[in-house]
């Protein structure tokens, strides 16, 4: 159940859900168009769905996240969701990051996100060169 009356909102919540703790990756992926791209001001470069995998992948190595809603705009294809995202690694680095992530979508499908969170916390959490490109 999402708090989204519009169905591109949904696509994009239920995305972000799942790479979220509890989430299911592979329902999460089957969401993303075969030409997905992903940004983030981490990396400042696009890749596509297979590295984002990788990526989400690698950071739940090290710690899962909840992911809190603050705040979700949408226009026709474009979704903006504002968020809250908060972990812990297993060493006890604790991660806190607001983050705000634009989805396009086509098709009932996503076909692009760019995510902006706080680099400085991720670098807490990877030190030296070790972020990952994930969303939080």
């Amino acid at each position: 159940m999402t708090p989204f009356d519009d169905p591109q909102a949904e696509l994009a919540w239920m995305f972000l859900q799942s790479m979220a703790e509890g989430g299911d990756l592979d329902e999460g992926f089957a969401l993303l168009s075969d030409d997905f791209t992903y940004w983030s001001i981490i990396t400042r470069s696009a890749f596509g769905k297979r590295t984002l995998r990788r990526a989400v992948e690698q950071r739940k190595k090290v710690f899962e996240v909840t992911i809190d809603l603050l705040r979700c705009v949408n226009e026709g294809e474009t979704v903006v969701i504002e968020g809250e995202s908060d972990g812990t690694t297993a060493e006890g680095v604790h991660y806190s990051s607001p983050f705000v992530c634009i989805f396009e979508t086509r098709d009932g499908l996503i076909v692009s996100l760019r995510e902006y969170s706080d680099t400085q916390s991720l670098a807490e959490v990877f030190p030296v060169g070790g972020a990952t490109a994930a969303p939080r």
